[in-house]
């Protein structure tokens, strides 16, 4: 066996809300956090992105697999992110699809798909381009039910993690994984697919208040220690019920569970904060190579 490719992983929240914020003025903890991470990774300068991320019911409307392998894909341009095609590199993307096909993992395939800010937030905000770094998308669905169990979730990360370990020596892998933490967006509401992008965004606007609400820090933070814990993987045994109490939006958290399990090991939570302008518990953990020391 010859030596296995350098991985990284980063677990980051997401805000559509964020795009408001244009002076930077809230979340001040979570950007500080962010941007720390950020500089490590222009410092790892990684050769291939592998992408967990979610689907605000868009790109599946009407259909939801609870995996899909993305085999090329364009930016959905909401909430001011970018329109452009992602760098998807087909050989890897094909390789992965029959490596986790064997794997016994149950997946789709899709041709193509327009990513919403899910994907095109977090790949704006590190590299400003979502082709500046080939990349393998992974949508995790989080919304349309049936979701797949965390253990699935995990098995998914581990077949993942194991393609990469087969990958030459010269490979710098980042995987990335965006959502969460705790939140309940009023636009994931029965209906919310037949909504236009105006309306979506209108009722966000109309119901910033009863959203905030919806932030569980303590859930947050414990779900965080146990992403840092030596116990990380008992993260695969968590119930829908023990999901519930971070909302409809914590259901996010399977693209954390899903990224931790392909670098299979502890992550060190990097920054926490909630911000209730953006409805949202916004944290960042990261494995032990983005993680800046003093």
């Amino acid at each position: 066996m010859g030596t296995p490719p350098t991985i990284e992983v980063l677990c980051a929240s997401h805000s559509p809300q964020m795009a408001k914020d244009v002076d930077k003025r809230e979340g001040l903890v979570f950007r500080a956090g962010f941007d720390r991470v950020a500089a490590r990774v222009h410092d790892f300068a990684p050769t291939l992105l592998v992408y967990f991320g979610p689907d605000h019911m868009r790109a599946l409307a009407g259909i939801a697999p609870c995996f899909t392998v993305v085999e090329s894909a364009t930016g959905y341009g909401d909430w001011g992110t970018p329109k452009e095609d992602y760098q998807v590199p087909a050989e890897h993307t094909k390789a992965l699809i029959d490596h986790l096909v064997a794997a016994g993992i149950d997946i789709a395939a899709a041709e193509h798909l327009s990513l919403d800010h899910g994907f095109g937030q977090t790949t704006a905000d590190l590299f400003g381009s979502l082709a500046a770094v080939p990349m393998i998308p992974i949508v995790v669905n989080c919304v349309g039910t049936p979701l797949a169990t965390l253990e699935r979730t995990a098995a998914l990360g581990g077949a993942v993690g194991d393609y990469l370990r087969t990958l030459p020596d010269d490979e710098r892998v980042l995987v990335i994984a965006s959502g969460g933490i705790s939140h309940a967006p009023p636009s994931l509401v029965p209906g919310a697919t037949k909504l236009s992008e105006a309306e979506r965004q209108a009722l966000i606007a109309d119901n910033i208040a009863n959203a905030a609400e919806a932030i569980n820090p303590g859930w947050d933070e414990e779900f965080l220690d146990r992403m840092a814990s030596d116990s990380w993987s008992a993260l695969a045994a968590l119930t829908p019920a023990e999901l519930a109490p971070a909302g409809t939006g914590g259901a996010e958290v399977r693209t954390w569970v899903a990224a931790q399990f392909t670098g299979g090991r502890p992550l060190a939570t990097v920054a926490y904060e909630p911000v209730e302008e953006w409805i949202t518990g916004m944290g960042v953990a990261a494995s032990a190579g983005l993680v800046t020391t003093s």
